[in-house]
């Protein structure tokens, strides 16, 4: 499934692997654009039938402090439901705000997707 966000600046591409859904995130995560990612992102966590989510940010070319706190806040829901969530492949720009913002310690993030979704699979389907 893929959902626009405003202007078109925003892009979310979502799909499911062994019961951990994979959202890739395309374009620019700002003050307009944060609303879209922070409903998509709460919209997968609510969904009973996944185990984990993996945020794949290899195609975000730009995120500011309000793209950060949607992360900080969809990383409390997953943390509340027992599930992982796990950031994949970030663009140089993300990792350096993630790791300028300290969260680099917090979130797990990994170099690919496959890495990523390996560590959001329930145990019993490793």
């Amino acid at each position: 499934m893929r959902a626009a966000g405003p202007s078109g600046r925003l892009v979310l591409e979502y799909r499911l692997d062994s019961r951990v859904a994979v959202v890739k995130v395309t374009g620019e995560v700002d003050v307009s654009t944060s609303g879209a990612l922070r409903d998509g992102l709460l919209r997968v966590i609510t969904d009973e039938n996944t185990a984990g989510m993996v945020v794949n940010l290899a195609d975000v070319n730009f995120i500011d402090s309000t793209g950060i706190g949607v992360l900080v806040g969809v990383w409390r829901q997953t943390r509340a439901t027992n599930r992982g969530l796990a950031l994949a492949a970030p663009s140089i720009h993300a990792r350096r705000v993630l790791n300028t913002a300290g969260l680099a310690k917090v979130f797990w993030i990994y170099d690919t997707e496959a890495a990523a979704v390996e560590a959001c699979r329930p145990p019993s389907a490793r």
